[in-house]
């Protein structure tokens, strides 16, 4: 169906995607996925926790930042929420640096 979330971005194996706040690295997040509600064009990233500093992680802004070849993509982050080793955040529109 056409309303069902989609996979945008995905992050396998040892590919590992970042949360920080500023330069301070907050977590590290292995096999995530990133996918987008079409009728709400909202992003949610799920995946697993790797490294986490608790403190950091209840500090804003946070951005999740995933390293490329051509550069960085960053998405700004809306909520965060940890448990269980797992994460799932709110993400606002995609940045790219390069």
């Amino acid at each position: 169906m056409l309303d069902e979330p989609r996979t945008v971005f995905r992050g396998l194996g040892a590919a590992a995607g970042f949360v920080k706040h500023a330069y301070r690295l907050a977590a590290t997040i292995v096999d995530y996925t990133i996918v987008v509600d079409p009728p709400t064009r909202r992003l949610t990233l799920g995946g697993t926790v790797a490294t986490s500093d608790p403190f950091l992680l209840t500090q804003t802004p946070l951005v999740f930042v995933v390293p490329t070849q051509a550069g960085r993509l960053r998405w700004p982050t809306e909520s965060v929420q940890v448990a269980n080793g797992r994460v799932v955040a709110a993400l606002g529109p995609l940045l790219v640096e390069r």
